[in-house]
């Protein structure tokens, strides 16, 4: 055997930059690394400079507790930090960064310097990546990284970078994710000579709303809502996007574990159930949310970005958040409604007609009948597409439906009403169902059988089963054992009213295809201006045309 295929160590400076292969994938990366170690010591504010969109200075400088001068050259050495001390820490990692290999892998492709000056020094103390001996410096307290020529001896990552524009905006939706994550952190960034990010600190409700609409725009705090729910020891809260709100991208995703920003697969299917029948395919909600919860119960220590976490038990947070997001999304489909169209606006209109022909051709799909169908409020029928939407003219104003969401909400003010007033109707189930239960959920369904009758619900037991019977008309379409299951989960609480179960049966009507011109028409007729809602209508003026484009 050679001695070339014999195994060996790898010298630490090219150990150093494998690592930071890892960690480090472009100018973003290192601002990530930097602010990170800010936020974990206890800075206020924090300022950042860019040049040549990272790859000639990227600075970060804050006003937090500082480095202690004997520690500055052992803060560029691999796997030294100030964060972790024993093993038993691994499972209550509360700090950001922790592994202790942020700073030297940045050193190791770039020329690093690294300030500092706590409390009670006199005055500040620099160290280099290329120099060990340490330099007195006038610095203010806290500290300042200073990377300059990144990929400067690895010319084949600079290959891999993308155009300034490009490494920018990553460099500013990276400071975002961190400031939506830390409120109570100022955020002040020169992109460019010609721009700049400046996010005061946001301490009370109304500062935080200006920060998210700085960093998500003022849609997305106009058609959301703010959700704040608990379980034990574990509290969801934040804002979402309405249902209407949905966009053709993820630019409005953000998710945060303990305070730490997450892309995790388990969290996105939660939410993307949460949402789905509500929004269609191809088209992605909006949410800026905050978990906290026990510290042991989530192992953030599985990727080297730390992007990624593994839950202790990811069905309960999986299903928490799915339950959660569905109930705020019900409550406020209940309640947000819209006045009367003003039909000021008329004037702002472009020839009705043309607009209606344009659409049907750039469609290129309707299904039309043969002449126009004369409704109520909203005119005649213009174009049903997609089996969901349905574009209307009425005298002065032209209308775009959500027609499956019409239907969908109409079905539950109907739903509501027939338990409200005793009169739901039922529905056999031809070939019996057989459902199995929890001990606990089975016991739970048996002393409730009373209110699940007046709900239209009938079962029997057999061989420690429930056969169901029948089921609400209303709930013809929906998938019986998910319904059983959703029911006997809530009966499992103690004090289940019937407004509690209403509302999980409202939560289980599907969305429903629309079938043809005949089908719309008959729902086109059940609707009414006078209860129209922004969840399903939009009225076609110069102005939501215009926004469009």
């Amino acid at each position: 055997m050679s001695a070339s295929n014999r195994i060996q160590s790898l010298p630490l400076h090219l150990a150093n930059q494998i690592a930071a292969g890892e960690v480090i994938e472009r100018p973003a990366s290192v601002v990530k690394e930097l602010v990170e170690n800010s936020m974990d010591a206890g800075a206020s504010q924090i300022f950042i400079d860019i040049e040549g969109a990272g790859s000639q200075l990227i600075r970060v400088r804050d006003n937090g507790e500082g480095i202690h001068r004997d520690d500055l050259s052992l803060a560029l050495s691999r796997h030294a930090t100030s964060k972790l001390h024993s093993s038993d820490q691994l499972s209550h990692i509360a700090s950001l960064g922790f592994r202790g290999e942020a700073l030297p892998s940045i050193a190791s492709i770039s020329q690093l310097n690294l300030s500092s000056r706590q409390q009670d020094d006199e005055c500040g103390w620099q160290v280099s990546a290329n120099i060990e001996t340490i330099s007195p410096v006038a610095h203010p307290i806290g500290t300042t990284v200073e990377v300059r020529d990144l990929f400067f001896n690895v010319p084949a990552r600079r290959h891999f970078l993308r155009g300034n524009k490009t490494e920018q905006h990553h460099i500013a939706s990276t400071i975002h994710r961190l400031a939506l994550c830390q409120f109570e952190i100022g955020f002040q960034c020169q992109l460019s000579a010609s721009s700049s990010i400046k996010l005061p600190v946001a301490i009370t409700a109304e500062q935080q709303q200006q920060r998210i609409t700085k960093i998500c725009g003022k849609s997305f705090i106009n058609n959301s809502l703010f959700i704040q729910q608990q379980y034990d020891d574990i509290e969801l809260k934040g804002w979402l996007g309405t249902a209407q709100a949905h966009r053709p991208q993820t630019d409005v995703n953000y998710f945060y574990i303990n305070g730490r920003v997450i892309r995790d697969r388990v969290i996105n299917h939660a939410i993307r159930q949460a949402y789905s029948d509500l929004i269609p395919v191809g088209r992605y909600p909006a949410f800026v949310l905050y978990l906290t919860m026990p510290l042991d119960r989530v192992d953030i220590n599985v990727h080297p970005t730390k992007h990624e976490v593994r839950f202790r038990d990811a069905r309960l947070i999986h299903g928490l958040i799915t339950k959660a997001i569905q109930e705020a999304l019900a409550s406020s489909m209940d309640t947000l409604s819209v006045d009367h169209p003003n039909t000021s606006y008329a004037s702002e209109l472009q020839t009705n007609s043309h607009i209606a022909e344009q659409t049907h051709h750039y469609q290129n799909q309707p299904i039309l009948s043969s002449h126009n169908i004369s409704t109520d409020d909203f005119g005649s029928i213009t174009a049903l597409l997609h089996q969901r939407y349905v574009i209307t003219q009425s005298t002065q104003d032209l209308f775009l439906i959500d027609l499956q969401m019409a239907e969908h909400s109409l079905r539950r003010q109907q739903l509501e009403l027939a338990i409200k007033t005793n009169s739901l109707s039922t529905r056999p189930i031809l070939v019996p169902i057989k459902v199995s239960l929890s001990t606990e959920q089975h016991q739970a369904v048996i002393k409730n059988r009373d209110l699940l009758l007046s709900l239209g619900l009938d079962f029997q037991e057999q061989d420690n089963h429930l056969v169901i019977k029948s089921i609400p008309s209303l709930l013809a379409q929906v998938e019986i054992k998910q319904l059983i299951h959703s029911i006997a989960n809530t009966l499992s609480n103690d004090h289940t009213k019937i407004e509690q179960l209403t509302t999980v049966l409202k939560r289980q009507l599907p969305l429903i295809p629309i079938q043809n011109v005949q089908h719309a028409e008959s729902l086109i007729k059940q609707l009414s201006i006078s209860n129209n809602s922004t969840i399903w209508c939009r009225r076609l003026d110069q102005k939501t045309l215009s926004s469009l484009f």
